[in-house]
């Protein structure tokens, strides 16, 4: 193993800590513990820079392989520091008493420490996925560091299962304050801790159904060993945790997902798996068709004041009110609750507050402004796009589906929740498609 190859390696496991542990605590939603693993990320980007300085490493794919989904990118994170500088536009008189940030120097953003953090997260998204992308070009390592994640991600499962029966229903060990008697694990929202099993789901069911080259020197019966201890049984821990998360949506995205690759295995895999995966798809048209018949309507139940589907419609349609004040320019990233407390109104009391649109490509409208907007979102379809169609084309197709279908699974559940939101499932997921679009790139020398 070269010198270069060992400094992937060990950059990549550092990678996959990160994402794993991200979660701990509380979905790394409080600003002290997200700055403390923005820095995290810094660090490794430093060293590999001073790597690529001495030799020790070279780039294994450079930015002009996605060059547009990486000046999508770079102009939101240039719009969001545009709407840091006081640029002297005055502030209309009705956003001027929203929050105590908002101060005289006319900037776009109604509140620039929000704004900030919102910037710091995306620079470090950013510059997380293009180190994961490093790590993930090589065929070996890239498999290795989907099977650590898999596995990293059951585990999460399994301790969220033990939280909520063995340990008598805590979060990190202390009692609940909400979502009682759902399994969540360490993350505060069950359907946050949904979406990120529901990437497992996924993993799990590519892992099952794909190829494992090294297959071809084992027994009959090590190859079955194999897939019950190391795929399946991790499947069924995620599937059995999802299930006690209560999360309806969650679990629907993760059936989706697991659909989508159990899909493409029925055109690219041979033998009893094709049979399996075509099976496994009735099997879930089957169930899907029996619980719409029987349950009620597959979407998320209301949090507290949030039970009522009434009040989710009425903030859909008062952050549409919201996004037309200011389409073009937003009111700055991550300042929705102070900019929503304008525009609200009945049916939503008084003494209700919304930190979120419980819609992410609404919210991020309101904050960023429609251009901007796109701009994120279609840069990360463009990846995910990319991952789809090597999935459909290429020989490697395990990873690059089961990128393609953790993008699906998020984006959809972003439809009605903010786990898109929740930096641990951010960068998971980047994680997931850094893989997937690595290998979907012609195939190149280890390294």
């Amino acid at each position: 193993m070269s010198r270069r190859s060992k400094g992937h390696d060990y950059l990549g496991w550092a990678l996959v800590a990160t994402a794993l542990l991200a979660p701990l605590p509380l979905g790394g939603i409080r600003a002290f513990f997200f700055m403390f693993y923005a820095v995290v990320v810094a660090v490794m980007g430093l060293f590999y820079a001073l790597g690529l300085y001495r030799g020790q490493v070279r780039p294994r794919l450079p930015l002009s392989a996605f060059a547009i989904p990486v000046i999508l990118f770079g102009l939101v994170l240039v719009w969001l520091l545009v709407t840091l500088l006081p640029l002297g536009i005055a502030a209309a008189p009705e956003w001027a008493a929203l929050s105590p940030l908002v101060d005289v120097a006319g900037r776009i953003s109604i509140g620039p420490g929000a704004t900030f953090d919102m910037l710091v997260r995306y620079l470090t998204y950013a510059l997380f996925f293009v180190l994961a992308l490093q790590v993930s070009v090589e065929k070996q390592r890239a498999r290795t560091l989907f099977r650590l994640v898999y596995w990293g991600i059951a585990a999460h499962a399994l301790l969220a299962l033990a939280s909520l029966t063995f340990f008598g229903d805590v979060l990190l060990f202390l009692p609940k304050e909400a979502y009682v008697g759902d399994a969540t694990g360490v993350f505060v929202n069950r359907n946050s801790f949904a979406t990120f099993a529901a990437f497992g789901a996924v993993m799990g069911t590519a892992l099952i159904f794909g190829d494992d080259e090294n297959d071809v020197a084992r027994s009959r019966l090590s190859r079955i060993l194999i897939q019950l201890g190391f795929n399946v049984a991790p499947l069924a821990l995620i599937g059995l945790a999802l299930a006690f998360s209560h999360s309806r949506m969650g679990m629907f995205v993760a059936a989706l997902g697991a659909g989508v690759v159990a899909l493409v295995a029925v055109f690219r895999s041979t033998g009893v798996r094709r049979i399996i995966a075509g099976l496994l798809i009735v099997v879930g048209l089957v169930t899907g068709a029996v619980l719409a018949n029987t349950g009620g309507i597959l979407f998320e139940r209301m949090a507290t004041i949030d039970r009522d589907a009434d009040v989710r419609l009425a903030v859909y349609e008062q952050t549409l009110d919201l996004i037309a004040a200011r389409p073009m320019t937003g009111f700055g990233g991550g300042t929705y609750e102070d900019a929503f407390r304008a525009v609200k109104a009945d049916p939503i009391g008084p003494d209700v507050t919304f930190d979120a649109a419980h819609n992410l490509y609404l919210e991020l409208a309101a904050e960023l402004g429609i251009p901007a907007a796109i701009a994120v979102v279609l840069s990360v379809l463009l990846l995910a796009g990319t991952a789809a169609v090597a999935a459909v084309r290429r020989e490697n197709w395990m990873i690059p589906a089961a990128a393609a279908a953790a993008v699906l699974a998020g984006a959809v559940h972003s439809l009605v929740d903010f786990s898109l939101q929740i930096p641990a499932i951010v960068l998971m997921m980047l994680l997931i498609l850094a893989l997937g679009f690595a290998q979907s790139r012609p195939m190149q020398q280890a390294g």
